[in-house]
């Protein structure tokens, strides 16, 4: 009996690695953050990030991924991985 997890995703990931910058959409808090992506698709992509960000949270992401640049993206859901280092999935919006 296979236990394998359904791949819920409309479009295939793909490795992307790239350091990106992001900043949070709120007018009281421009100041820029960094991550990395690691993989991503038509609609989204996977990076490590060095804060929680809360599912919901919207950004826009700043520098990085040339087809990715100034585009707001949502956090669809965030893991942490140790210590002031997470793992998050955004959507773009």
């Amino acid at each position: 009996m296979s236990h394998a997890k359904k791949e819920q995703r409309r479009h295939p990931r793909y490795d992307f690695p790239s350091t990106i910058e992001y900043v949070l959409e709120s007018p009281a808090n421009g100041s820029i953050r960094k991550g990395v992506s690691v993989n991503m698709s038509r609609d989204g992509l996977g990076a490590y990030v060095f804060e929680s960000l809360p599912v919901g949270q919207k950004i826009i992401i700043k520098t990085g991924i040339p087809v990715a640049q100034h585009q707001p993206a949502t956090i669809r859901w965030s893991r942490k991985r140790d210590l002031d280092f997470y793992v998050s999935g955004l959507q773009f919006m």
